[in-house]
């Protein structure tokens, strides 16, 4: 059975992020409210202009219900890249007669 997510970048999702990443002191200067919210707004542009992703859902049985999700996340603001993933076992090769044990990777559902 495989699994699915939904990735992408949302508006609220890089807000969040970059509340969490924009420090309040510049060197030994102390941020006021009004600077640091400005440089989170810039930070947010940044990373709406980019071209990084996140997963922004949890897991789901099926790919129908990742794309109930992504329309919600349509509805409720900016949304770039927005994609369903699929984990999926990679086989590794045998190497002298040793099995290695399969890795997962994400990858893009058609």
């Amino acid at each position: 059975m495989s699994t699915f997510a939904v990735f992408g970048m949302t508006e609220n999702f890089a807000r969040e992020e970059a509340r969490k990443k924009t420090p309040t002191n510049i060197g030994k200067t102390q941020l006021t409210e009004a600077q640091w919210l400005e440089a989170v707004e810039r930070r947010v542009e940044q990373v709406m202009a980019g071209a990084r992703v996140a997963q922004l859902s949890a897991l789901f049985d099926a790919p129908q219900f990742a794309e109930q999700f992504i329309a919600l996340l349509r509805k409720s603001g900016k949304a770039r890249d927005l994609k369903i993933r699929a984990l999926v076992k990679i086989e590794q090769p045998e190497a002298k007669g040793k099995r290695k044990a399969p890795s997962t990777e994400w990858k893009d559902v058609a």
